[in-house]
């Protein structure tokens, strides 16, 4: 651990002294940070119930051309349709836990397969995080399912048209980039056995986080599995510096919208300028690239879950730490199951030859 803070640190001073108004990251910081920013405030004048993900979207979608940008835009969208699609459906089978809990196993089992395997693994990774945020949800607020899907797709979709809207006028031409190279598909055969085991794992993992957060009485459990999911896409790669990365981000973004709110107070013009300010510090560190980009990323998305609630800005860093519990939570949901079911999954999956 203090090798991966040590990484961390000297990462993060790096993107410091970068900081600039000006260079490579610059363009497509500000654009992140103003797109972010222009999707919140539409989200509020649309009474969405949810605005922060228009601005959440826009952190996620923004990339360093309009092409790129577009493309990953087509995959949030058509992911995130499908998802509410099947997650209201699901959601009616809520009173069955052990149903309710075999889907929400499955949908998260094959959206982390699908997302190494499939040529649109961004689309079907949303699509199973859509999924189990509005199975999740109706836990919370039974009943709610098809708000939470019609929302949720109008506020992706208000993040897609801004952030997108945002690249046409101010993005730099495409740039012309070596092509990928194929993925396999989701049904090819040989399966990918260790992936396999990676995404039974965590389907098994995400579906024992509402049986552990309503057994200690938790909040935030709709933080829980995303964080798990994201930590669990990184299982082959580096999983404690995406852990790492993800609480580090959390803590400093909530820290700064802790200090933001308590200067800013309840007056919209200064909250707008800290919120703007924030989401582009935060973005500058997202768009460099670098092994702690990911800690930009999570800032910003801890800067709105935190300065933003409701129909306008938040005047309670509640948010902030409810979500750093459901984060954190996550994490050791992962750090826990992980070593203990893998090796069962691994018997069964991939048995000695």
């Amino acid at each position: 651990m203090p090798a991966l803070l040590d990484r961390l640190a000297a990462d993060l001073a790096d993107d410091v002294r970068t900081l600039s108004l000006t260079g490579p990251r610059s363009n497509p910081a500000l654009r992140t940070a103003l797109s972010a920013v222009a999707a919140t405030l539409i989200a509020f004048l649309l009474h969405l119930n949810n605005p922060w993900w228009a601005g959440i979207t826009c952190i996620a979608i923004v990339q360093h051309d309009r092409a790129a940008t577009l493309a990953r835009s087509v995959d949030r969208v058509l992911g995130t349709a499908v998802g509410a699609l099947i997650g209201y459906l699901a959601a009616a089978v809520v009173a069955d836990h052990l149903v309710f809990l075999t889907i929400a196993a499955g949908c998260t089992g094959f959206a982390i397969y699908g997302q190494e395997r499939a040529e649109h693994g961004y689309a079907l990774l949303l699509g199973g995080m859509t999924v189990i945020l509005i199975m999740f949800g109706t836990l919370a607020q039974p009943g709610a399912a098809l708000d939470l899907a019609v929302y949720r797709g109008i506020e992706i979709a208000v993040g897609v048209v801004v952030a997108c809207a945002v690249d046409y006028a101010v993005a730099d031409p495409a740039v012309l980039q070596a092509a990928a190279a194929p993925r396999p598909g989701v049904w090819t055969r040989p399966i990918d056995r260790e992936l396999a085991v990676v995404a039974a794992t965590g389907g098994i993992a995400i579906a024992l986080i509402p049986l552990i957060w309503n057994t200690l009485d938790l909040p935030a459990l709709s933080q829980t599995p995303i964080s798990a999911f994201v930590i669990l896409t990184a299982m082959r790669r580096e999983p404690v510096w995406k852990a790492v990365t993800r609480a580090a981000g959390c803590f400093f973004g909530g820290a700064y919208a802790l200090a933001a709110l308590h200067f800013v107070g309840g007056s919209f013009i200064p909250w707008l300028a800290a919120f703007a300010v924030g989401l582009y510090l935060s973005a500058h560190v997202l768009q460099g690239n670098s092994d702690a980009s990911y800690v930009g990323h999570q800032a910003a998305i801890a800067i709105i879950i935190a300065m933003v609630q409701g129909q306008g800005p938040s005047a309670s860093i509640l948010p902030a730490i409810d979500r750093l519990v459901g984060v954190f939570g996550g994490v050791v949901v992962v750090s826990i199951c992980q070593p203990l079911i893998a090796p069962l999954i691994h018997r069964l999956i991939a048995p000695p030859q």
